[in-house]
């Protein structure tokens, strides 16, 4: 966790910058990395059914209203971040999520080879999970799709335009940006948009480019032709000509691990598992496949995931946290409503699969 706090915040440009450096070298080194195996995910079987039978409710009063926060002897016991956010939500309308920031991070920074030979057994416990090294295996899967489509483009001489539509997955698109420019490609033929709704997150990507050489000296906060640039948006905000944002759409767009957020063509939703009432949402899965392909060019890349139910992501449903599971067929069967076709599969674990779609 000290590792996540490092990178996003100011200062510690030498340790940042060789985060990065290690962080690239684990993703396009060739080394494997594989999904949990059945100890590791009979032991989170166990942990699931442990903190069931030791966690409780307490509902709190905020200025956004009523809130829940969560008691767990055990949790509380170990007193490490990522246990103190899943006891403690943050605000009443958020508190279905799970928000992003440094708990979220953590499990990236246990793909630094250094990180995790000196991480700790609770950091292996809570970031090195079942769901952690699904969340693992899908950031460098993601880096290495995002970092070929865009490679293949500017191979033919061509500019590239992409986009991040979260905050934690546009530190893979910083990964794949810096190994582009290490590789010699022109920076000015490549322009990274990294957006997310939380401001505080897209400081913290700012943070991160004002200390990486290859971003450094073509961040910006507006996007505009070669530069890499970190922006609040909610993609579901029509952009304004007052807003300064180029208006053009993008080659290669990633939006991962945020689908599971939303109603609409799912296999299973926590609210089904759990036999709560399933009140309809708005945007729908459906509204924000839409926005994606409004925002992705014709023959553009998108990259996003699949979310499946187990063990370790209903760890997270005891403390108010609420999800809609699809597999690859009913991904699938999403993204052809919106114009996504030859989809193609690039990673899979136990919870995540990872896929690319063509705009068509």
């Amino acid at each position: 966790m000290d590792a996540v706090v490092a990178l996003h915040s100011a200062g510690n440009e030498a340790l940042s910058v060789a985060m990065i450096a290690s962080l690239s070298r684990a993703v396009f080194g060739g080394s494997t990395m594989e999904p949990a195996r059945l100890g590791q995910r009979l032991f989170s079987r166990l942990s699931y059914r442990l903190l069931q039978c030791t966690t409780a409710e307490r509902t709190r009063s905020d200025k956004t209203g009523e809130a829940t926060a969560f008691h767990n002897p055990i949790l509380e016991r170990t007193g490490h971040p990522y246990a103190r956010a899943l006891l403690a939500s943050s605000s009443g309308d958020l508190e279905a999520l799970v928000e992003g920031g440094d708990p979220m991070n953590g499990p990236y920074m246990m793909i630094i080879p250094e990180v995790l030979q000196s991480s700790t057994a609770l950091d292996r416990v809570f970031l090195n999970s079942v769901q952690g090294k699904d969340v693992q295996l899908r950031f460098i899967c993601e880096t290495l799709a995002s970092y070929a489509a865009a490679k293949l483009r500017l191979e033919r001489g061509e500019s590239v335009r992409m986009k991040a539509v979260a905050a934690g997955t546009g530190l893979s698109l910083i990964v794949a940006y810096d190994r582009l420019i290490a590789d010699g490609f022109d920076p000015d033929k490549i322009t990274i948009q990294i957006t997310d709704r939380d401001a505080v997150n897209t400081q913290k990507t700012r943070q991160i480019l004002a200390k990486i050489p290859s971003t450094l000296r073509r961040a910006s906060e507006r996007e505009t032709e070669g530069k890499i640039s970190a922006e609040t948006e909610d993609i579901f905000a029509e952009m304004s000509g007052e807003s300064g944002s180029c208006q053009r759409g993008y080659d290669v767009v990633t939006a991962v691990g945020i689908l599971e957020y939303f109603q609409g063509c799912t296999m299973v939703t926590t609210e089904k598992m759990l036999g709560l009432a399933e009140l309809a949402e708005s945007p729908s899965a459906g509204d924000l496949i839409s926005r994606l392909s409004a925002t992705t060019n014709f023959g553009g890349t998108l990259i996003i995931n699949t979310y499946r139910p187990d063990a370790s992501t209903r760890i997270l449903e005891l403390f108010g946290k609420r999800f809609d599971y699809r597999d690859r067929a009913k991904l699938r069967e999403l993204m052809a409503m919106k114009n996504f076709g030859n989809a193609r599969l690039i990673g899979s674990g136990n919870i995540y699969d990872l896929e690319v779609y063509e705009k068509i």
